[in-house]
């Protein structure tokens, strides 16, 4: 019997919870494999994420024939509509062309409205999602499918600059009128200077608060010779 007590003292000593054996036979804490998964989830998460990253919203740009030859800028989520004057009833139509950077999502010819004379052009438009980085671009050329190029066909292209969303210029300023070159708005921030050349009319305002998002437009030069030159891409007057 007093063996039988002693027997009985000992398993469940080995038994009560609060200890564990690991496969190094030592003891510690008895902690939960969904636990430590969680915070190893949380670890491996960056402390900071960008701003441009968390600010920038998805455009959507519409370009028709008096963009082509142009060269424009986006970012990988944007939107791209190209929109064309047709007329299927002469027997032309664009023939589109595009870079695997570009997804076509919708292709449609739309007719007239009811108002118009029969036979008046319509258009055709396609609408692409940007879906990588790097120098993109669309080209359509008008022509009737059976007949060979001579040359002379109407043409569209569009060269589309996709830019990383970190290299996006996202910072709060204010307007100032700088009284050089003939006169022109610049934004000026904490630590910066910038030259915008698309900046809206209603912003331009001397001692306007602007919240922005800009492409850095180093491929350009300006005869301001002031600050960095930018492309706005989201503006608005900065909320008290």
């Amino acid at each position: 019997m007093k063996y039988t007590i002693v027997l009985a003292i000992l398993i469940i000593s080995f038994l009560s919870p609060g200890c564990v054996t690991t496969d190094d036979n030592e003891t510690g804490e008895n902690t939960s494999i969904e636990e430590n998964d969680t915070i190893d989830e949380i670890a491996d998460q960056p402390d900071d994420m960008n701003d441009a990253e968390k600010m920038v919203e998805q455009v959507s740009t519409t370009y028709t024939k008096n963009q082509s030859q142009k060269t424009v800028y986006a970012v990988v989520g944007d939107t791209i509509i190209v929109k064309l004057a047709e007329n299927p009833t002469t027997g032309y139509s664009w023939n589109m062309t595009y870079s695997n950077g570009l997804d076509l999502q919708e292709d449609e010819y739309m007719d007239p409205g009811t108002d118009e004379v029969l036979g008046a052009s319509g258009s055709h438009r396609w609408t692409f999602e940007v879906t990588e980085t790097g120098e993109q671009s669309i080209s359509a050329i008008y022509m009737r499918p059976w007949e060979e190029k001579t040359g002379s066909e109407d043409t569209f292209n569009l060269n589309i600059m996709v830019v990383e969303k970190t290299e996006l210029i996202t910072e709060s300023g204010t307007v100032e009128y700088q009284d050089l070159e003939g006169g022109f708005y610049g934004i000026i921030t904490d630590e910066s200077r910038y030259d915008p050349i698309n900046l809206p009319e209603q912003y331009k305002n001397d001692g306007m608060k602007i919240d922005f998002v800009a492409y850095p437009r180093s491929d350009l030069a300006s005869f301001h010779m002031w600050g960095e030159l930018i492309e706005i891409r989201h503006i608005a007057e900065t909320k008290n």
